[in-house]
């Protein structure tokens, strides 16, 4: 049978989504939402077209039941109808003018009354070869060269898109939307699912990142590591993923917020939060726009809370921090990056930074210094993500464990043998309530943070040695939270641990 899968035509035996998958060796990931949709007999044009502008997308419903010269027309070249083609001719206080265009549409001088927001053809000059489409900015009367019945339909959604719309703008896309009654979906993690002839198989969704936005890009990036966009919230208009939620952005790019277009917050209780849109929204300050689903967004129009979608990106995150040297090369190379290595330069030594760090500012260098340290120098260490969560949150902020595979602590003081201390945020630990604290006693290997009940909240400490009367960081067994275990304390790494000075710096990455 004939399915779509991820946009291709695809013939195949097999009727189970899972074998399916198999059959075609398609993109999918265990346990992510897979979508599936049905549309009606196709053939028939829809009534209504997205307008997509270099500002945000604006919509046109044909108004007519019966077809019209100028609607025809409409049907015929819409699908050409973008970039110099559909750029704004001009704009004035009555209308903004988009083309122009040749057409043979009959030419009539006389006025005509267009209401607010209607959009029809009209022509400069009264020369059918200079062909604009027209969007009313308000009712009135013109003669722009075309009759009563060169009005196709209205602007029903996006106005304020279009009444900003400036002759360095123009369209990208006309596409017929098609309505919630003609095309249905559903998503489903069931792999046994029967898949009937013609359905719409989506298993992944691609995120086009914008460069404009180089922060907030980096931001998902880091939140989409492992692929998988968790959704934990959903209105009828977004969905979103809390998963690196606190974390702080500047001002970036204040844009419109059209479907399939993804933000984060950049101020407020919500800073960080990540928002993929099902419906069109207005352009917010506190929220910086940095990419669209250019593909699967059926994941993000009918994910619920708890899914997860399986998620691409273009371009991929460029961070190599965790791999070896050697690996590291060998991934620049696949991208046409150049690598200069720092550091320990060998080749089994361990990158524990980049520069620069961001993916859009190294796609546009085309270069990158990544610095290397021998693989001890690299803790393993296990996080305690469900005895205490917030202070994992903290630590891994603080040591940037938490938008990177290794994070680093700076050495505040060292009494050999006993326990080192690390710098921490007296800042960050404000809100650092007591959470896992120490039964009686403390074993050597244990990472603890000072809480917020006492005056050197943040500070972060591993003990050297077991204490039935103080924690990692000095304080008695009630003032510090035990975040993590080193994965095994063995003679080398205690060696490192033992020499460390004040402003030395140790690297840490999660066991898996």
């Amino acid at each position: 049978m004939k399915v779509l899968f991820n946009g291709s035509p695809r013939d195949v035996a097999s009727t189970k989504l899972g074998e399916i998958i198999k059959e075609l060796g398609g993109p999918y990931k265990s346990g992510c939402i897979i979508a599936i949709i049905s549309e009606k007999k196709g053939g028939e044009l829809k009534n209504e077209f997205s307008l997509k502008t270099t500002k945000g997308e604006a919509r046109i419903k044909i108004a007519r039941d019966q077809e019209t010269e100028a609607i025809a027309l409409f049907h015929h070249f819409y699908p050409s109808f973008r970039n110099e083609q559909g750029r704004v001719g001009w704009v004035s206080k009555d209308v903004t003018a988009f083309g122009p265009f040749q057409t043979t549409l009959q030419l009539d001088t006389g006025e005509q009354r267009y209401k607010k927001w209607d959009v029809f053809f009209g022509f400069g000059g009264f020369d059918p070869s200079m062909t604009y489409l027209m969007v009313s900015n308000h009712e009135h009367e013109a003669a722009y060269g075309t009759a009563a019945d060169a009005v196709i339909g209205k602007l029903t959604r996006g106005r304020s898109i279009i009444a900003e719309l400036t002759d360095a703008d123009s369209v990208e896309a006309v596409t017929p939307l098609v309505t919630a009654a003609e095309r249905t979906g559903f998503v489903t993690t069931d792999l046994n699912t029967e898949i009937l002839e013609g359905q719409e198989i989506v298993t992944y969704a691609l995120v086009k990142l914008d460069p404009d936005a180089p922060m907030s890009s980096e931001h998902f990036l880091s939140l989409v590591r492992d692929e998988i966009f968790h959704v934990d919230d959903q209105t009828h208009t977004y969905v979103a993923s809390e998963g690196l939620k606190g974390l702080s952005l500047p001002l970036e790019m204040i844009a419109y917020r059209s479907k399939y277009y993804l933000s984060v917050r950049n101020a407020g209780t919500e800073k960080g939060k990540i928002y993929g849109y099902r419906e069109s929204r207005l352009p917010n300050p506190s929220h910086n726009v940095f990419g669209e689903v250019s593909q699967g967004g059926e994941l993000i129009e009918y994910a619920a809370t708890g899914d997860s979608i399986y998620t691409k990106t273009d371009p991929k995150w460029m961070m190599v921090v965790g791999k070896t040297q050697q690996e590291a090369e060998e991934f620049f190379e696949q991208e046409d990056i150049e690598q200069v290595r720092e550091g320990n330069q060998s080749d089994t030594a361990v990158v524990v930074d980049q520069v620069p760090a961001l993916t859009m500012e190294i796609m546009e260098r085309g270069t990158v210094r990544t610095v290397g340290v021998e693989k001890e120098a690299v803790i393993a260490v296990n996080l305690f993500h469900q005895e205490a969560p917030k202070t994992l949150w903290y630590f891994k902020k603080v040591t940037g464990l938490i938008n990177r595979p290794i994070g680093f602590l700076k050495v505040h003081f060292n009494m050999p043998g006993v326990l080192v201390l690390f710098e921490g945020n007296m800042v960050e630990a404000g809100t650092l309530v007591p959470e896992n604290l120490p039964k009686g006693s403390v074993k050597k290997g244990l990472l603890g943070v000072t809480n917020m009940s006492r005056a050197n909240r943040g500070m972060m400490g591993i003990r050297l040695t077991d204490s039935t009367e103080y924690g990692p960081t000095g304080e008695t067994l009630d003032g510090a939270n035990i975040a993590l275990s080193l994965a095994t304390l063995t003679p080398s790494t205690s060696s490192v641990l033992y020499r460390l000075k004040e402003g030395d710096c140790i690297y840490v990455k999660e066991r898996k």
